[in-house]
């Protein structure tokens, strides 16, 4: 699940227990934030099923202005199955219903297409002019509802 993270996966168990406060404190917090994503097993009688990643919204800052960050972090088993596509269009729906005036946010690397592909379906678009270096390198960010950029004006 971290082949384009720079920061790789947690270094232990430790750092994933840290990971899960701070998102569990969001959801205490805010009442919403990043979800555990199970595939369900029809012929399971329990109807529970196998986590698969994590995805959803939740609070943070981009360039000194509040956003949403959108995540989507599914098992490399489950990839190209448009899971990533349906949970990041459910969560940028959600976003733009719960807290309009937010901008939803993703960032990634340049060479994680597939990132990029999926918040483009969910409806966010590429904004060069909001791309700086992120977690020590440069990201693509595509955004919602980001003021458009100011207009170059035009010689009288």
């Amino acid at each position: 699940t971290n082949e384009h993270n720079p920061a790789g996966p947690d270094r232990d168990c430790a750092a994933s227990g840290k990971r899960l406060a701070e998102w569990l404190e969001h959801w205490s917090r805010y009442g919403f934030g990043y979800w555990t994503v199970e595939a369900v097993d029809p012929e399971s009688a329990g109807g529970g099923g196998t986590v698969i990643g994590f995805a959803g919204v939740r609070n943070e800052t981009w360039l000194g202005r509040p956003v949403l960050n959108l995540y989507y972090r599914l098992s490399p088993e489950h990839w190209g199955r448009g899971y990533a596509t349906e949970l990041a269009q459910h969560a940028v729906a959600w976003a733009a219903s719960a807290y309009p005036d937010l901008p939803v946010v993703a960032r990634t690397r340049s060479e994680n297409i597939g990132s990029q592909r999926t918040a483009e379906a969910a409806g966010l678009r590429r904004r060069p002019e909001l791309e700086v270096a992120d977690r020590g390198g440069p990201v693509v960010v595509l955004v919602t509802r980001w003021p458009a950029p100011p207009a170059t004006p035009t010689p009288p």
